[in-house]
């Protein structure tokens, strides 16, 4: 009786203790919400307080505005009364003069309806107002718009159509008055914020009528463009909050420029269609607010802490009792076990058969389980079912059907609680009794050690039989591959013999063979590559890059296969302002041309590839970081896929796909140049739809400048950039900036010609034109053509994304005085405008082979080459080029003929590395070590398919000058020569 009173209390014990955890996690979660709803009453409160006060101070500025318009229109309506009485010359002098110190305008024009003016001093000019005025004369309505003259800073002018006439000869048809930004933004300046509230007055679509603006931000003509690049909101609310402004809405909201939050307030002006709007910063608006809210936080959190630490001291004390006096109940017990359970692997329990409480638990649980004994006399569950997987059933109770003195076995798998290793264990339990109460005996052993070597053998077995899997399915993927450009190359060869006599036949099948040979080579170089970088051989060699060469030169590459499969290919840069680096050019061509592949390879006919480079600042010192973007609108990639796509010989099963060549290395070689550059690599992709790769790397820029970019005769000068594309508009602009020229942009044809004609009529005529070819309303060359209608001989230069030869004839008999491909870099621009002024020519292409510097005639060379076909290509190169020819079959003979030779018969050696008798390694040894000074310093110049970076380094250790790699690069072969031979 007393055993099962004793039960039952402690049942009662562990009942009131879990209630007690209970009420104290609801009564501190309670608190929790509490504060969360405080918090966030306080913040909308703020907010909504924030955005009234805001309201009504920028809702004051716009009344000044309105009183200001309608104090201006009532004064020209006066003035117009007075001059329609036609008083002298003198006497309206006069009297604008003291209207003029009455008002405080700046400038007052007698304005004809087509823009010219003239003043009461006699001066005139064009007025270049934003507006067309015409109409609203006509129909006799007053005007309001910005102005600009040249030389003279932007204005807000009033003009009045009410007053008409003559005046010193010139026909007006209103009068008008100007005054200066400046001047306007003096009269709306709030005093509320000390003077740090800016406000702007703007068109719905974000022209910018009045600008109060941040100093930091320069001139703002749209105020779209502020937010697209200082804050990073999307396009589609950029255009929700456009048309908010159409539709004449009032409202505010809260957003984030260059890192700080701003409050935003706008209205509908009563002045035409502009938007009155509002800009201060928040911390400025809540400085009180803040404070308050800070305080009460600060109160809320240290009432909540002591609160939580009392209640957590009292637990603790609690805990800490009655651990110590269960201590003390089993301490004979873990004197039984203690040396013997600390040095085996077993862990042993005794549990009672009718609650299962543990009455005893061997200390080594812990390093065994992970696992406190406290935890197992808590609650027994912590262990996990006492049973094998085999033996689950959770309705029976296993344990129960052991009786005295019988025992089960079974094993298990358990995960360490701490560490989180698998672990096996082999668990006996044994039915016993002691002083007339039935109890479990539990021994678990640990057979991790046994189940991992028998693991290890099996995954040995496993993964044998994955690799030859992999190896049969790559030598399948490789038989295809290597098969179709050879069956090409042999098919078209036999071709080719078959209509010698037809050129253009021939021509055709060798343009084929060329073009499947470049396609073998490519695979052979992935799995060189891949093998290598696998192994850590290749490294990165960092030199002078021009970013802006190496997208010309990707594009001419790729060119041929975007035409074949009538593709449009789109190439721009974004910011690049160091577009000169520091990196390893082959490798980064490599990157570039694999995602290019990619996405020619995976685009449907018709369909559309875009490259587009930025730089963004760099976290390191004299790095930058710049982003390529990679996108099509292809077939896409499947979710599956994209999780593998970067491990080697992979690529993706489909119908869509399955007929595309490819080992499936290119990505993986991607991705491993990427991370050896310390960059990265993001996929955005979906089927169907198409797929982008973001590719990020920091590159070293270099800190010196290889030329000066002002361009003399150009300095201060003014062109007009003409492009449907505000970016390209905007890019092209700052470039003309740092080259010294004043530049204004436009995004239509006409609108071009028009501003020519101004500005040829005014006397400030353009001296550069740039044109994109591809315009909505006329092409660049339409445009050209009317420019040059007007007598206009400024220099002209077509920017096109696209091949220009087709219609070079056409351009230059328009006018065009030079070309400028997209992407644009700045020495693009400024190369083009050397040529465009004529203090640069144009590059030639007409010749197939390289042109070269120096002649060749007569020099003599010894070529050692054991391959008869190898040494017969480069025989013919080398004589096309002037040179005497002498060969040698291996390394023995080459060192021979050295040595029989007198100083000067060979002027250099193109040694090739695998021979038979000799290899060329040590045929440059015995060279080097010959008596003869004179013979034993001639050149040597490795010319092998030995194309490794330790290649070159063990050639060099040899004694050897140069390397060159075959395939021969004709271009490569003739440069390496001539600076070798003086």
């Amino acid at each position: 009786m007393d055993v099962k009173n004793h039960n039952i209390n402690k049942e009662k014990s562990v009942k009131r203790k879990r209630l007690r955890i209970i009420a104290f996690l609801a009564f501190f979660l309670g608190i929790i919400l509490a504060v969360s709803q405080y918090f966030k009453f306080v913040s909308k409160t703020v907010y909504e307080e924030s955005v009234s006060h805001l309201t009504e101070v920028f809702h004051q500025s716009d009344n000044m505005l309105g009183e200001l318009t309608h104090k201006n229109l009532m004064y020209l309506h006066m003035w117009s009364e007075y001059l329609q009485d036609a008083p002298s010359e003198s006497k309206i002098r006069d009297y604008i003069d003291k209207a003029q110190k009455d008002a405080g305008f700046l400038y007052f024009y007698f304005l004809s309806a087509d823009g010219n003016y003239k003043m009461t001093t006699g001066e005139t000019g064009y007025l270049g107002l934003q507006e067309n005025i015409e109409d609203e004369i006509q129909k006799g309505n007053d005007i309001i718009t910005n102005a600009a003259v040249p030389g003279k800073s932007q204005m807000l002018v009033f003009a009045s159509p009410k007053a008409h006439g003559s005046y010193q000869g010139f026909k007006y048809d209103a009068i008008a008055i100007a005054y200066e930004n400046a001047d306007i933004v003096n009269v709306l300046d709030i005093s509320a914020f000390n003077g740090k509230a800016k406000s702007y007055v703007l068109h719905p679509d974000g022209r910018v009528v009045i600008d109060h603006s941040l100093e930091s931000w320069g001139n703002v003509y749209n105020f779209f463009g502020i937010l697209r690049e200082h804050t990073d909101i999307s396009e589609k609310e950029i255009l929700e909050i456009s048309k908010k402004f159409k539709e004449g809405h009032t409202g505010a909201m809260l957003l984030n420029l260059d890192g700080k939050d701003y409050y935003l307030v706008y209205e509908k002006s009563d002045i035409q269609d502009w938007v009155f709007l509002g800009l201060v910063q928040a911390d400025i608006v809540n400085a009180s607010m803040n404070t308050l809210q800070l305080s009460t936080m600060l109160l809320v959190g240290a009432v909540v802490l002591c609160i939580t630490a009392i209640l957590i001291g009292f637990i603790l004390r609690k805990n800490s009792v009655r651990l110590k006096k269960k201590d003390t109940e089993i301490l004979y017990r873990d004197e039984m076990f203690q040396k013997l359970s600390m040095n085996v692997d077993d862990v042993f329990l005794m549990l009672d058969a009718k609650t299962y409480q543990a009455d005893y638990v061997s200390p080594n649980v812990e390093k065994l389980l992970g696992i406190t004994i406290e935890q197992i006399r808590e609650d027994i569950c912590v262990l996990g079912e006492l049973h094998s997987e085999d033996m689950k059933d959770s309705k029976k109770d296993y344990l129960k059907e052991i009786q005295v003195h019988e025992q089960q076995e079974w094993d298990f798998e358990y995960v360490h609680q701490k560490t989180g290793e698998r672990r096996w264990f082999h668990s006996v339990a044994m039915g016993s009794e002691v002083n007339g109460n039935k109890k479990y005996i539990l021994v678990m052993s640990d057979r991790t050690a046994d189940k991992k070597m028998n693991q290890a053998l099996s995954d040995a077995v496993h993964a044998a039989e994955n690799a030859n899997q992999a190896k049969s399915t790559f030598l399948s993927n490789m038989s295809h591959d290597i098969r179709t450009p050879m069956n090409a190359i042999i098919g078209f060869t036999t071709l080719a013999v078959s209509n010698i006599d037809n050129k253009k036949m021939v021509r055709d099948y060798l343009g084929k063979i060329l073009s499947s040979s470049n396609h073998l080579l490519s695979l052979i170089n992935d799995i060189l590559d891949m093998s290598r970088i696998e192994s850590g051989k290749i490294h990165l060699e960092e030199t002078e890059v021009s970013l802006s060469d190496v997208l010309h030169d990707l594009k001419t590459i790729i060119s041929g296969q975007i035409h074949a499969k009538q593709l449009e290919l789109y190439m721009d840069a974004m910011d690049v302002m160091n577009e000169d680096v520091y990196c390893d050019k082959t490798r980064l061509n490599q990157i570039l041309l694999n995602l290019l592949s990619n996405a020619i390879k995976f685009t449907p006919a018709g369909g559309m590839i875009s490259v587009r480079l930025k730089q963004y600042p760099g976290t390191q010192r004299e790095r930058q970081l710049y982003e390529i973007r990679v996108k099509d609108n292809g077939i896409g990639m499947s979710e599956d896929f994209v999780q593998k796509l970067f491990s080697p010989f992979e690529r993706e099963r489909s119908s869509t796909v399955s007929r595309t060549q490819g080992t499936g290395l290119g990505m993986a070689i991607t991705k491993n140049i990427v991370d050896m550059m310390g960059g990265n690599i993001e996929i955005q992709t979906e089927q169907g739809k198409g797929t982008e790769f973001i590719v990020r790397l920091p590159l070293r820029t270099q800190s010196k400048q290889h030329r000066v970019e002002k361009i003399a005769v150009l300095e201060g000068l003014k062109a007009l950039v003409i492009d449907d594309d505000f970016n390209t508009c905007d890019s092209v602009t700052k470039m003309l900036a740092k080259v010294g020229m004043r530049s204004e942009w436009t995004l239509s044809g006409k609108e071009a010609v028009l501003r020519a004609r101004h500005s040829i009529e005014l006397g400030d005529a353009f001296h550069a034109y740039i044109i994109d070819w591809r315009l909505p309303d006329m092409n660049g060359i339409e445009v050209t053509r009317q420019i040059r209608s007007l007598g206009d001989d400024t220099p002209i230069i077509i920017l096109t994304a696209y091949d220009w030869s087709e219609i070079e004839a056409e351009a230059r008999a328009a006018g065009v005085n030079a070309f400028c491909a997209k992407p644009i870099f700045m020495s693009d621009i400024r190369d083009t405008l050397m040529t465009a002024i004529g203090q640069k020519q144009d590059r030639t292409d007409d010749d197939i082979l390289p042109a070269v510097s120096s002649d060749f005639r007569g020099r003599s060379i010894l070529l050692v080459e054991d391959n008869e076909l190898n040494s017969e290509i480069a025989m013919a190169i080398l004589n096309e080029y002037g040179f005497q020819v002498h060969t040698a079959e291996d390394g023995a003979e080459a060192v021979e003929k050295i040595r029989n030779s007198a100083p000067g018969d060979y002027e250099l050696v193109l040694m090739d590395i695998q021979m038979p008798v000799m290899n060329g390694y040590e045929a440059a040894k015995q060279i080097r070590a010959l008596d003869d000074p004179a013979l034993a310093e001639i050149t040597i110049l490795a010319m092998t398919a030995n194309a490794f970076d330790e290649d070159r380094k063990k050639a060099l250790e040899c004694g050897m000058d140069g390397f060159l790699s075959k395939p021969i690069v004709i271009e490569e072969l003739i440069h390496t020569l001539q600076t070798n031979l003086k």
